[in-house]
């Protein structure tokens, strides 16, 4: 497992979320609100059904889930190896019911972070 045992959980989704909107790629109509659309994506269809979305929709619904694919893997949730939204999904259809509640719970634990730190409207 990855964690940093000096910071809570927290302060990792925190961190997570902030470093990944700083770069700006969540900035601007389209992207900021793909954001904030997944956690209600994830309740209405579930994780995975999310996901499928994702993977054929593309655009920012892709690149939210690569960042949450990234959190993910700092905390050991998934494998180093997961480095796309098809090598997610071929997991956790492949893993015990349990492994796809731990990441859908900490996804939308994390994606309340994220949806803050995105915006909406480009500020210059």
């Amino acid at each position: 497992m990855k964690v940093n045992l000096k910071h809570n959980l927290e302060q990792i989704r925190a961190k997570n979320a902030f470093m990944a909107c700083a770069d700006g790629t969540f900035n601007g109509e389209n992207n900021g609100e793909v954001v904030k659309k997944i956690p209600t994506m994830i309740r209405d269809n579930g994780f995975l059904g999310a996901l499928a979305f994702a993977i054929a929709k593309k655009a920012g619904y892709e690149k939210a889930f690569l960042v949450i694919i990234k959190h993910l893997k700092t905390l050991g949730l998934i494998e180093d190896d997961v480095g796309n939204c098809d090598d997610l999904l071929k997991l956790l259809v492949e893993r015990p019911h349990g492994r796809l509640r731990r990441v859908t719970e900490e996804t939308m634990l994390y994606l309340n972070y994220l949806r803050r730190f995105a915006k909406t409207e480009n500020r210059d």
